[in-house]
């Protein structure tokens, strides 16, 4: 029983793990098949910096030619980057900092998650920024807004097979706070004006990109992916709008 109990757990923090992923130092600059890209007119506003997705997705901006701003409580955690990209000292919940991290910005990613260290005190964090940040858009004129989330998180039109199914339900059981602050998460998007993308993701695994990631608007079929591949795809999404208003389910091939 002990075991069973254990299992349902691990597998539960996998389906809302995308961004509550340890801090960790900035990963080696993606290679884009060999080439020097150039810069791009276009200033993201990163949430979730220090996470492992976020530190991805930095780097992953960078290397195709864009300019980053990123909110972090504490930005020795950053001091690898601190000459390439600009760094807001600030919490997430608080609309002064939002307000300081939008300026001069084009779009919005977030890769937010709740710290363990914060205890209760991370409950609804992201339902929290994201309602902060769909209040302050339209005064930056900022449209676009992509975020990580969890592949538990429910959406109409969903068919689940087997596998989406047990994400959720196991997710639901271990990760109940979590799941509830995601899900509230995506009401707001949903009933918003804002240009949003919910990428909903499995167990992100620390590698680099191998290939380009499934995506389905249906179920997730698999339980990991790459977080290398995450990255590109989201950045992807800046100038794309196959997924405007849409919350696709991603998984490495």
């Amino acid at each position: 029983m002990k075991c069973s109990k254990k299992f349902l757990l691990v597998v539960a923090a996998l389906m809302l793990s995308a961004c509550a992923a340890p801090d960790r130092q900035p990963a080696p600059l993606p290679d884009i098949e060999g080439t020097v890209l150039p810069r791009k007119n276009i200033t993201i506003a990163m949430l979730g910096a220090t996470g492992l997705s976020g530190g991805y997705i930095i780097q992953e901006a960078l290397a195709q030619g864009y300019e980053v701003r990123a909110l972090v409580r504490t930005p020795q955690k950053l001091q690898a980057l601190k000459e390439r990209i600009t760094i807001i000292q600030g919490d997430a919940r608080d609309p002064a900092a939002l307000e300081s991290l939008l300026q001069g910005s084009d779009i919005v990613i977030s890769a937010l998650g709740p710290a363990k260290a914060d205890g209760a005190a991370a409950k609804m964090l992201n339902t929290a920024a994201t309602a902060h940040i769909i209040q302050l858009l339209p005064q930056h004129n900022i449209k676009r807004y992509i975020l990580l989330s969890g592949a538990a998180v429910d959406v109409p039109g969903d068919d689940r097979n087997l596998t989406g199914w047990l994400m959720q339900k196991m997710a639901a059981i271990g990760l109940h706070d979590a799941l509830v602050d995601k899900q509230a998460e995506y009401l707001l998007l949903a009933d918003s004006s804002v240009q949003w993308t919910l990428v909903r993701c499995p167990l992100i695994k620390d590698q680099p990109f191998e290939k380009s990631p499934r995506a389905s608007l249906v179920t997730p079929s698999a339980f990991t992916l790459r977080a290398g591949e995450l990255a590109r795809f989201v950045i992807e999404q800046i100038e794309s709008p196959a997924f405007i208003n849409k919350a696709p389910f991603l998984e490495s091939q």
